[in-house]
């Protein structure tokens, strides 16, 4: 019995320093303002609440900065009304007020002949052919310019048809890369001078066979436009010609 009453007293000893100690490390709010804070009449600690139509002291502070906004929101609306002002009284210049200086004889003539004639220059129409393409090839000899006679009737078809469309032809030479070994420049004035050969003997049988001299145009080429490769003698002597063209 003795000890029962003792541990029920130990336990009553324990329970209020745990009471005391729960006290002590409670947490109480921390307000800003003293001014806010007040106790009732039991103990308690409450916050008052601002009445109704005051305001914070955040908005007291910051209403410096909305006066600053609405002055220059006046001052802009103000700047504005009055470049509208100025605009409005500008008058716009009509082009006929503005008067020119009248031109001298020398101004007057000087400007008509640079302006061109638009009535002079309506159904003008592009000088040369419009139909061009080849009529035939004859090919020579190596180092000749001699025109065989197996081509006497190629070249009086081509006079023919050339009288027919009123038309001028178009003689080319050619010649192979193939010379003797020489140096450059005379290898190139060897081929030109033979192109420029058999092209003269092809126009000098179609003046026989009834060609007009002046509807003969004669051009040498050389060796610079080859129409098959020399890896062959084939290729050689197929190079070794005279190309003839119409144009009307």
């Amino acid at each position: 019995m003795f000890l029962l009453k003792k541990m029920t007293v130990w336990c009553g000893i324990c329970a209020a320093v745990l009471a005391l100690n729960a006290c002590a490390s409670a947490v109480f709010p921390d307000f800003e303002d003293d001014g806010e804070i007040m106790v009732s009449e039991g103990g308690r600690i409450v916050r008052k609440i601002p009445k109704e139509g005051s305001s914070l002291r955040a908005d007291t502070e910051n209403a410096a900065y909305e006066e600053d906004d609405e002055d220059l929101n006046d001052s802009v609306e103000e700047i504005v009304a009055e470049e509208e002002v100025e605009a409005a009284k500008s008058t716009p210049v009509a082009v006929d007020e503005i008067g020119e200086e009248p031109m001298d004889e020398d101004e007057e003539q000087q400007e008509a002949e640079a302006t061109p004639d638009v009535d002079a220059l309506i159904g003008v129409q592009a000088v040369g052919p419009s139909v061009s393409y080849r009529l035939d090839t004859f090919y020579f000899d190596n180092g000749s310019a001699v025109l065989s006679g197996k081509y006497n009737a190629s070249l009086r078809k081509i006079v023919r048809e050339a009288k027919a469309n009123n038309a001028s032809v178009i003689v080319y030479g050619h010649s192979s890369s193939r010379t003797r070994n020489t140096d450059p420049a005379s290898h190139k004035l060897a081929n030109f001078k033979i192109s420029l050969e058999r092209a003269q003997s092809v126009a000098a049988a179609l003046r026989r066979a009834g060609m007009p001299a002046d509807k003969i145009v004669v051009e040498a080429l050389s060796d610079s436009a080859p129409a098959y490769q020399e890896v062959m003698p084939e290729g050689e002597r197929l190079n070794r010609r005279a190309e003839v063209y119409i144009a009307y």
